[in-house]
């Protein structure tokens, strides 16, 4: 079982901070762009004083080069002045676009720096919807932005990846329904292909085929190894169940059945099988269709038929 590479997020700081508090737990649900923790560093006071010291140094500078350019048009200012000033606004304007970037980044309002609202402590928000998988920092812990604290993953998109070896590659198309099982969940699910690989795995020789599943999520855990079994386009086989064949040596025998008179006689077949899946043995050779035979009981058919030959 997988899961698509957007529904899977390692969450970490924008920036290098210490943690400040934790608020969620690991198997918690989380919305997208709910606060997962909340980190604060020295560099985040910094950052906003740069901001409002350009943001406030801007207006000055701002007047002074539209009066200067006036000045020069009119031809009583001098050319150098107006190249200072305006290297200087431009390298502002430069500051405050970089730091405002910086600012939104981190989820602080430039608006708000502005107005003198300081913030000390930054959110680290989930970018997806999803469950808590681990937690891996804690209070006061150093997280720098390369350190993952958190990952979260949403398996309403849980998908089965399976392998499909190369006989059987023909028998597989997009659209063909199948049911899955595995040892993580009780009974089955119903899935159906959603596409099939065009490249051979080197190791196994076979084709990597997504199925999408039907029906409740909850119980899927992306990691997971399921077995498909996938329907074909079928075609309509001689088959009988696992019950009706007995072995001998290397032989398989059904048991055909014939009234005579009030008492049911059995007498045993040679058959070759084939294919065998969900109980059912494909019949390649030695029965005909119109043939009737017991479906149960062939091990004690076999035990009581051998009984009699050894008595003969």
């Amino acid at each position: 079982l997988r899961v698509q590479p957007q529904s899977e997020a390692s969450v970490a700081s924008p920036i290098g901070a210490n943690v400040k508090r934790i608020m969620v737990t690991e198997g918690q649900r989380v919305a997208r762009g709910q606060t997962l923790a909340l980190v604060t560093h020295p560099d985040l006071l910094d950052l906003q004083g740069r901001y409002l010291s350009a943001s406030s140094r801007m207006g000055y500078v701002e007047q002074e080069y539209r009066r200067q350019k006036q000045l020069y048009a009119s031809k009583a200012g001098s050319g150098r002045d107006l190249q200072q000033i305006a290297s200087e606004y431009r390298q502002l304007q430069g500051e405050l676009r970089v730091t405002a970037r910086q600012l939104v980044m981190m989820g602080i309002s430039p608006k708000a720096v502005k107005e003198g609202h300081t913030v000390e402590a930054i959110a680290v928000k989930s970018p997806i919807a999803g469950t808590v998988e681990t937690v891996s920092t804690t209070v006061g812990q150093y997280a720098g932005p390369e350190s993952p604290l958190f990952t979260i993953v949403n398996t309403d998109r849980v998908f089965a990846d399976v392998l499909v070896y190369e006989n059987d590659l023909s028998k597989v198309a997009v659209g063909n329904g199948a049911r899955l099982s595995s040892a993580s969940w009780s009974g089955v699910l119903s899935g159906k292909v959603t596409s099939v690989g065009n490249v051979f795995d080197d190791s196994s020789r076979a084709v990597h085929v997504r199925i999408a599943l039907a029906g409740s999520r909850s119980r899927l855990i992306p990691g997971a190894y399921v077995t498909a079994s996938i329907k074909s386009a079928g075609s309509r086989r001689l088959a009988v169940p696992d019950e009706a064949i007995a072995s001998d040596d290397d032989r398989k025998y059904v048991f055909l059945v014939r009234q005579e008179g009030r008492r049911m006689v059995f007498s045993p077949r040679e058959v070759r099988i084939g294919q065998h899946t969900a109980g059912y043995n494909e019949i390649i050779a030695g029965l005909k269709p119109t043939d009737k035979i017991a479906l149960a009981g062939a091990y004690t058919l076999m035990s009581e038929w051998k009984k009699a030959d050894a008595e003969q």
